[in-house]
């Protein structure tokens, strides 16, 4: 990617939280792409700018970065490595970031086996929910 190319970012979990980061990186000019086990979620994302992806591979196949906000390991392993999970098209050298809450074990080993294909693994969770005096604010813990 170019210097001057802005990533394009895909963000798989459109709860709260996620639909809010969505949100706030379309409105820092950035490609979003949004996916969630609800379809509906994704509707309302593209109603509101975004592009939708029915898959967390759909949505990984042009992304630079991934953002996972889902609850736990369990959810973040499914995206990553599940049926139509972001390991079958994201590219090499893109970065996956997972913003559950996790065992610091089992963030190692999921890194430890997406590295392995040539992507980067962030481990990031977020605290701090969503509340109408702070849109688009987090707080995010990274460990390596």
């Amino acid at each position: 990617m170019p210097e001057s190319a802005k990533p394009h970012v895909a963000v798989i979990g459109l709860g709260s939280m996620g639909y809010g980061m969505a949100t706030s990186l379309r409105r820092a000019s950035l490609e979003v792409t949004g996916c969630d086990v609800s379809p509906d979620s994704v509707k309302r994302f593209v109603a509101d700018g975004g592009k939708g992806a029915g898959t967390p591979a759909e949505a990984a196949k042009t992304a630079d970065i991934v953002v996972s906000v889902v609850v736990n390991a369990a959810q973040t392993e499914t995206i990553l490595f599940g049926k139509d999970g972001v390991a079958e098209t994201l590219a090499k050298d893109a970065v996956f970031i997972s913003s559950a809450t996790m065992d610091p074990d089992v963030a190692r080993r999921l890194a430890k086996q997406l590295e392995a294909t040539g992507r980067h693994y962030l481990d990031a969770p977020i605290s701090g929910g969503v509340t109408p005096k702070s849109p688009g604010r987090s707080t995010t813990a990274g460990r390596t």
